[in-house]
């Protein structure tokens, strides 16, 4: 019987999700699970487990592809490091569980890697020589597409744009050092920061809000509130570096953006923009970058480890 699908998954620290997808990137079968990755790698594994068999009953798949936050060891089909999000998920040899539950071969790669190369694919980076792609969700992950294939670095290890340094001295990162883009521009962690703040008595309209998200901060500080205002600033004021020193370090055609801050649409983006807009540019080099918002949303990380798939059994990509 002919395999004209993968099976592609995107392992997220909330929940997995994955699809069989075919050579043109269309989806055939959607189907997302709790990932319980707090609860530590054997629990992650019994849901992976589970949604490999699921769909695999659906019919004959090529091969699996599959995504993982942390730092993914591709040519050896491991999880390198993993920071304390998930448990014990350090040194797991997902590529060989993948193809032991599947039966056919299976290919990882670190998620925010997935989500560039999906975006590359079929979305906001199609046809783009160098694109750079910035994840911001929990954390603020990155992904680097040259001439269709992924940049991974000299030991699997690139690239981590949130853990670069934009205020040197800065607040303290979950990595170890102080003053990473991720403190400051995540949603996650303005929603730490806010609470760290909201706990030594700084008065804000977010205490009327139980549950509040980054979206709640900017609404909030559009409306004059000076906690909500001082940590959109920072966000903002940290992305722009960011994205200012990324443009001039790799010359991309274009810079894709998304995740959960994102999603807050038009406001976020304008601050963004009017900070940027802060630096000078020579007219010769205008426009340095250009900006774009992710077009495949929660399909991003699908479509990409779709893709790696696909790749991997064509040979194009040897994992390396």
């Amino acid at each position: 019987m002919k395999k004209d699908l993968v099976l592609a998954i995107d392992i997220g620290g909330t929940n997995v999700k994955s699809g069989l997808v075919d050579r043109q990137g269309r989806i055939a079968r959607v189907l997302h699970l709790p990932s319980h990755a707090a609860e530590g790698r054997a629990a992650l594994l019994a849901v992976i487990e589970k949604i490999v068999r699921v769909q695999c009953a659906h019919g004959p798949i090529a091969a699996v592809g599959a995504g993982s936050p942390g730092t993914v060891d591709h040519a050896a089909g491991r999880i390198a490091y993993m920071q304390a999000h998930i448990p014990r998920w350090t040194g797991t040899p997902l590529a060989a569980l993948l193809a032991r539950w599947s039966g056919v071969p299976a290919t990882i790669d670190n998620d925010v890697n997935l989500i560039a190369l999906g975006e590359h694919w079929k979305g906001a980076g199609k046809g783009a020589r160098v694109q750079i792609s910035l994840a911001l969700g929990t954390g603020l992950g990155g992904g680097i597409v040259v001439n269709g294939r992924l940049f991974r670095g000299a030991r699997g290890r690139a690239p981590e744009f949130g853990h670069m340094i934009v205020v040197p001295g800065g607040e303290p990162c979950t990595c170890g050092n102080f003053g990473c883009a991720e403190v400051y521009a995540a949603p996650g962690a303005m929603r730490r920061r806010a609470h760290q703040h909201l706990d030594i008595g700084m008065p804000s309209a977010l205490r009327e809000i139980k549950a509040f998200h980054a979206a709640d901060i900017l609404r909030l500080a559009a409306q004059g509130d000076h906690l909500c205002r001082k940590l959109c600033d920072d966000a903002v004021r940290a992305l722009a570096v960011l994205v200012w020193n990324l443009a001039h370090a790799f010359d991309p055609d274009v810079i894709v953006m998304g995740g959960g801050m994102m999603k807050a649409g038009a406001p976020f983006q304008a601050l963004l923009d009017a900070e940027l807009k802060k630096y000078y540019c020579a007219a010769q080099l205008d426009p340095l970058y250009t900006l774009a918002v992710s077009k495949l949303g929660d399909n991003a990380g699908i479509l990409g480890a779709a893709k790696l798939a696909w790749d991997w059994l064509d040979g194009t990509d040897r994992r390396t």
